[in-house]
């Protein structure tokens, strides 16, 4: 079963070597995965195939950049052969997908002063890179045998945790336990400042094992007062500016934290159309305290202490405490029930100037996300309610929505908004 639950990421790495006939044509489609980037490729608009020398070891296939090829330079049998080339490949994945990956380990310090006031110096991300030979053998395989969806494989380096504090020490905080991030890019001023003040509301937080984690109690009132801006919001069928527009970057960043921690989440909503800020789709959180909320319990055997901020145009949660055996395996995103966007539609509204009128809401397409996150423990599954979890996301198709100020004779073209269901 776990070898199973872990087939995405793993299954074909011991193919990389294999040698197997080509396909005249490619599919059209492969889909390269992580849990926080998705590359849609059409394999017949690649230049992916050439004539070229592969190696044979007792009928295996080895990487010519092997470094070993040499010691046994004479047991190799080299065809030329027209079909997938595994330096293009690599090429492309160097290329294309390599940069949107790799990011050096950040080290970081942690205190905590006599009022409980908790500094980090330093990010505390973990570094990681693409296994790129794995990757382009997993590619071809694929390809070669109309697999639709890979994992990408992926090097990690923890980075090095400091506590200072003895009292944090004692509460179990002493390495990275799980961490999640978002891109907010083209996100407007408003919108940035907004995520950054959020994210504030939360850094030092510290969750005891056991408690419930309720975002909006940590997140508190939101208004000009509490430094947030004016920006845009989904309420029911109008997208519309509001103060604190751009916070459910921030849950949505908390949210995926708590799924690599393996927590059990208590509550999650989706939001009621895909927005672009929060790709892949279907690891999104929605909150407008008190509901739609975001909750979570930390089960891990030590108190958890969030980290939260920014870097650049991404949004980053880190959450330390103390490791244990669990193991936490993201099955997905499978997507379906793809809408097209209904027909334009029109509201009449007396708070605009007859005749005016005023776009508050954009054409977006529908469409179903499934994601599964599953727990082990000591490389087993461990039998609980909360060991699989599956993160179902149902995302409205919405068309372009208009306001239009109330006119003596104005009915024509006007529809209703009553079967848009609500959603933040």
């Amino acid at each position: 079963m776990k070898n199973l639950l872990r087939i995405i990421s793993v299954f074909v790495f011991a193919s990389f070597f294999l040698a197997n006939g080509y396909a005249e044509e490619l599919p059209n489609s492969l889909v390269l995965k992580t849990d926080f980037r998705i590359w849609t490729l059409n394999p017949n608009k690649m230049d992916f195939q050439s004539e070229y020398k592969k190696m044979l070891f007792n009928d295996f296939e080895i990487s010519p950049l092997d470094e070993n090829a040499s010691i046994i330079d004479g047991l190799l049998e080299k065809k030329s052969v027209d079909g997938l080339d595994l330096m293009k490949i690599r090429s492309y994945l160097e290329n294309s997908v390599a940069p949107g990956i790799v990011r050096e380990k950040s080290d970081v310090t942690i205190d905590m002063d006599a009022e409980g006031t908790v500094t980090f110096d330093g990010t505390g991300l973990f570094g990681r890179t693409l296994d790129i030979d794995k990757a382009a053998g997993m590619i071809k395989y694929a390809l070669e045998n109309d697999i639709e969806y890979i994992h990408l494989p992926l090097l990690r380096v923890e980075p090095v945790v400091n506590v200072l504090s003895e009292d944090l020490k004692t509460m179990g905080i002493t390495s990275l336990f799980s961490s999640g991030e978002s891109d907010f890019s083209g996100s407007p001023y408003n919108r940035i400042i907004n995520i950054n003040v959020g994210l504030d509301k939360f850094s030092g937080h510290i969750v005891k094992p056991g408690e419930e984690f309720v975002f909006g109690d940590i997140l508190g009132p939101v208004g000009p007062e509490t430094g947030y801006r004016q920006e845009l919001v989904i309420k029911g069928a109008e997208t519309i500016p509001e103060y604190g527009g751009g916070l459910c970057q921030v849950s949505t960043t908390s949210f995926r934290a708590a799924l690599d921690a393996g927590f059990p989440i208590t509550e999650r909503k989706n939001h009621s159309y895909a927005v672009s800020y929060y790709t892949p789709h279907g690891l999104d959180a929605t909150v407008y305290p008190p509901s739609p909320n975001l909750r979570f319990i930390n089960d891990s055997p030590g108190h958890i202490l969030i980290q939260a901020f920014t870097v650049e145009k991404k949004a980053y949660y880190n959450y330390y405490g103390t490791k244990d055996k669990r193991e936490v395996v993201m099955i997905g995103p499978y997507y379906s029930g793809w809408t097209g966007a209904p027909p334009a539609r029109t509201k009449i509204t007396d708070k605009l100037a007859p005749g005016e009128t005023k776009m508050v809401g954009h054409r977006v397409s529908g469409l179903v996300a499934t994601w599964y996150r599953q727990v082990l423990y000591n490389d087993e599954i461990e039998e609980t309610a909360d060991s699989l979890y599956t993160i179902f996301s149902k995302y409205q198709a919405r068309p372009d929505y208009y306001l239009v100020g109330a006119d003596n004779g104005t009915s024509s073209g006007v529809t209703s908004d009553a079967d848009l269901a609500n959603g933040y």
